[in-house]
This record gives C-alpha cells, structure tokens and sequence, in this order.
C-alpha cells in the first residue's frame, strides 16, 4: 500500500496527515541544500556566461546526518544513478508483524555539462581543428594513391576492362586476389605513417578535452510524486510502501495489504515510526 493514498479508511486517512507532516518538512529542511549559486562557464564556442548550480555533495551530507539519527529504521545505502535520469536517493525500511514499512526520500536533477574557465578549451579546440583539416588532406592522397594502385593492378592482370558486376563476382570467387590487393593498399598507408600519429593525437586532445568539463547540477524545488518521477521529472520525492512481509518459504508474496486487517498495536506503532521522522526531520530544519 502506498502512502499517501485515496483510501478513506480511518488508518489510511490518519497516516496521509502524519505523512503531509513528513513532506512538509522534508521539503524545508533539504531546500537549504540544493539552493542554486552562480558560476561563470565557458560554452563550446568560447564565450562565458553565467550558470547555476546547487552543491551536489550536501544533499549527499543532508542525507547522511538525516538518516543517523533515526533509532527505529534499517538504513539503506544512499544512492546515486546518472543517465536519463539522475537522482539521489535513500530508502529506509523496518518490519512490522508480518509488514515491511519502507520509506523513499529522494531528488531527481539534471546534469549539464560546461568547460571550465580555462584558455586550454579554445587552444585544445583549435590544435583539434587543425587536426582535422590535415587528417582530410592526408585521407585523400591515401584515397587517390589507393585507387590508382587498385586500378594499376587490375590492369596488369588483364582485369581492369571487367564489369563492376562481373569483377566483384571474380572477387569473391578468388579469395588470394583479394588479399593480394588489400597487401597493396597496405603498402600505401604505410607511406603516410603521420595518420596514425594524427589519430593517437586526436585520441589524447580528445582526453585533455573532457578533463576542463564540469557538471552544474540543477532541480526544481517542489515535491513530485512517485508518477512524475518515473516520468522524469525534475523535483524532491518522499513515500511510503507498506507490504506484506514475505517469509523464507515465499508465503504471502502475493498478498496484498488490508488495513483493516492490521492489529490496532502495529497500527499505534506505524505511526510512531511516522512520527520519528518528523521529528528527526525537524532537528535537521532547526
């Protein structure tokens, strides 16, 4: 069962409120930490301009020092995934009877890359640049020399009046040919040993390059439900799960829970598991 629900029993209706509390402070106790600062980035062309960024590491540090004070809950690794979607994220569980209750908290941001402040990004683009434009003159001379290789040989073999159709069927059918003309062309690319030189090159431009990039991090700072955040969007999420507890045998795996069926005791002490939180969550505001 998910909390907060629709339902409109009394338990249901009950743990909604405590779980309004939870959210409420939640959202004011980690806004401090992802509130956003400017810095100067440079984009690809060159220019700078002013971004901003919240510090990542806080709400790592925010949810560090929310979670070790909780007595009553199992701590679970903080969590961090990159992609599509990039999140922070926590879960914290306890068994209850034959009840799992897991807490989520949580925010889902954006990543964008920018190059550092540093006159290295234009002097790199630039050598990477140059690179290319030699890279395509040196391409074409072993183009143009292969071609004329290929033909020559063909010629001395009587083979160069032939059809496309027909030589390539000659082709597949003579396997030895076919490697005594890639020998030729090998022959040629060893003439211009400075294209594997300008490719190792590239490969480490390419390396010094992504070094001067930074990431800012950035995230609405409103709370999303568990919908809106497997849809991707940006924002802070908390929830809660309460799930039949499977035993060792796989019994009950597919029961669902009733909260009707709860004992009055468990119920009492669900809430004060809400309530821990809250209060937890209010030193951290404070």
């Amino acid at each position: 069962m998910r909390i907060p629900n629709n339902e409109k029993d009394d338990f249901s209706k009950k743990l909604n409120g405590y779980f309004a509390e939870i959210e409420n402070i939640y959202l004011k106790s980690i806004k401090p930490f992802i509130t956003t600062r400017e810095v100067n980035v440079m984009l690809q062309d060159g220019s700078v301009t002013k971004a901003s960024t919240f510090d990542h590491e806080s709400v790592v540090g925010f949810y560090r020092s929310f979670l070790k004070d909780l007595k009553n809950w199992e701590i679970h690794d903080i969590q961090e995934t990159t992609g599509d979607s990039s999140r922070i994220f926590c879960q914290i569980s306890t068994i209850l009877d034959n009840y799992i209750i897991k807490g989520n908290f949580g925010i889902q941001y954006n990543v964008l890359p920018y190059y550092k402040l540093d006159k290295q990004v234009i002097q790199i683009q630039k050598e990477l640049f140059d690179l290319s434009v030699k890279n395509s003159t040196l391409s074409e001379s072993v183009a143009n020399m292969g071609n004329s290789t290929i033909k020559q040989e063909l010629k001395n073999m009587a083979l160069d009046d032939l059809k496309f159709e027909d030589l390539f069927e000659k082709l597949l059918q003579n396997q030895d040919l076919i490697a005594k003309l890639e020998d030729k062309i090998k022959n040629v690319e060893k003439l211009y040993p400075e294209l594997d030189g300008a490719e190792n090159k590239r490969s480490s431009l390419i390396f010094e390059l992504e070094n001067l990039i930074i990431k800012l991090y950035q995230v609405s700072p409103i709370s999303i439900d568990y919908n809106r955040l497997m849809q991707g969007e940006e924002g802070i999420i908390v929830y809660f799960d309460i799930e039949t507890n499977v035993d060792k045998k796989g019994k009950n795996s597919n029961k669902s829970v009733n909260f009707a069926q709860i004992k009055a005791p468990t119920k009492e002490r669900i809430i004060e598991l809400f309530k821990e939180i809250n209060s937890v969550l209010s030193k951290q505001h404070s």
